[in-house]
């Protein structure tokens, strides 16, 4: 009897200790998740003009690589051709640089839609899903 009761208070102790660092384990994790720093988002661009420069001269040569890739597509297409979309991906990788303000950043893909919108669906999708600003916005910057 004296064993069975010791068995017993040894389990209880045993289950007690492992809720209790259970416990502690998932207090640890939520800590662990709320001290994660955010991402400093640049809203206003970099302060250095030689970084904008450099974004803008990007951005402005996808537009022009852009406007002769539109060109070779004959009326209006669901998916564009490789051209176009080799184009459209080079400008969505510049675009999301955060050296320009999110607003001046917008008025680029507003062009490059104006581009591309007459001559492929999907490929004008793609930029308006990406725009930085908009009721779905990806960058909380307003």
């Amino acid at each position: 009897m004296r064993i069975a009761g010791g068995l017993l208070l040894l389990a209880l102790t045993v289950t007690l200790a492992a809720c209790g660092s259970a416990t502690d384990r998932a207090a640890e994790t939520t800590t662990t998740v709320h001290n994660v720093p955010e991402l400093k988002r640049q809203c206003n661009g970099s302060k250095v003009a030689a970084k904008r420069a450099r974004q803008r001269r990007k951005l402005n040569s996808d537009l022009r690589r852009m406007r002769v890739a539109a060109a070779t597509v004959k009326g209006y297409t669901q998916n564009g051709n490789a051209a176009l979309n080799n184009a459209v991906d080079r400008f969505e990788i510049d675009v999301a640089g955060e050296a320009l303000p999110v607003h001046e950043r917008s008025r680029y893909i507003d062009r490059a839609a104006a581009l591309v919108g007459p001559r492929c669906y999907l490929c004008f999708q793609a930029l308006e899903a990406n725009r930085p600003i908009a009721a779905g916005a990806k960058l909380p910057c307003d």
